[in-house]
């Protein structure tokens, strides 16, 4: 079985300050008069929709190998982070008990279906191609492109083993309030182990006259094996609350023209 974790959004944030909508006081409000008659309940509102679109992953291990070569791989591809996907729903399979001159069936459970083990990350790429050099660079040590050898354990000096080059990574989907980090605002959290990357891409170096493209974005297609659960949610959060997820903010209201570190305005 799996049950909600305390560090998620099913449960109330500890010592809040103000009234929420934890998804379990969803299911425990649904015995109050007009929950859901076909209106929204403005005056209680016991519930908030569900909403997407805020989302961050964190590689928590990487090849010793690739962030030697790149310190900054996991930083690059955790900020500039355009896409996730690969999810897809899981089925309960069933097998029929057929009884009678009909033939009527019954179905009893047989087995779940497999997990995804396959998934997309998308980023910006830019002039340079820095994100296709990192990627291309982990794949071709794996495997050569053209004598299909693995690479990195000569050239790093050390064995070939499925645990040198792969890596883990946890991905997060939030609330809205996506920096509110001390709060429970994760929504869902999955952990990736034996992540690997497949491909070196190359697609967007084609040529059609009259066609001019960009700006052009970086698809890493992945094979990795998915947890969730609980236990995968309270690390989500040990992870934001601690920093280690490596974002910062800087809101409108906070934007200073004279704190630029590179580009300085010129203002007497």
């Amino acid at each position: 079985m799996i049950i909600p974790s305390e560090n998620s959004t099913y449960y109330a944030s500890k010592n809040s300050k103000a009234v929420g909508n934890p998804g379990g006081d969803v299911i425990k409000n649904a015995s109050q008069e007009n929950f859901w008659q076909g209106t929204y309940n403005s005056g209680d509102m016991y519930y908030d929709p569900l909403i997407t679109g805020y989302a961050f992953f964190v590689w928590t291990r990487l090849p010793s190998w690739v962030t030697k070569t790149f310190p900054n791989f996991a930083l690059l591809t955790q900020k500039n982070f355009a896409g996730f996907d690969g999810f897809s729903d899981l089925e309960l399979n069933t097998s029929a008990f057929t009884a009678g001159f009909t033939t009527n069936e019954l179905h009893v459970a047989q087995n779940m279906g497999a997990k995804p083990n396959s998934f997309n990350i998308k980023s910006a790429e830019f002039s340079g191609s820095p994100m296709n050099a990192m990627w291309q660079f982990w794949v071709a040590g794996i495997r050569d492109p053209e004598t299909g050898v693995a690479t990195y354990p000569k050239e790093f000096g050390m064995d070939y083993s499925l645990r040198n080059h792969t890596g883990e990574l946890m991905y997060m989907v939030t609330r809205p309030d996506a920096d509110n980090f001390e709060r429970n605002i994760i929504e869902f959290a999955a952990y990736f182990t034996c992540v690997m990357p497949k491909r070196i891409e190359m697609n967007h170096w084609n040529f059609s006259k009259g066609s001019q493209e960009g700006p052009i974005e970086h698809e890493q297609s992945l094979n990795a094996i998915i947890h969730w659960g609980p236990k995968v949610n309270d690390v989500a959060a040990r992870l934001m609350r601690s920093g280690g997820i490596g974002f910062t903010f800087m809101h409108e209201n906070e934007w200073d023209p004279l704190a630029r570190k590179v580009v300085k305005p010129s203002i007497k």
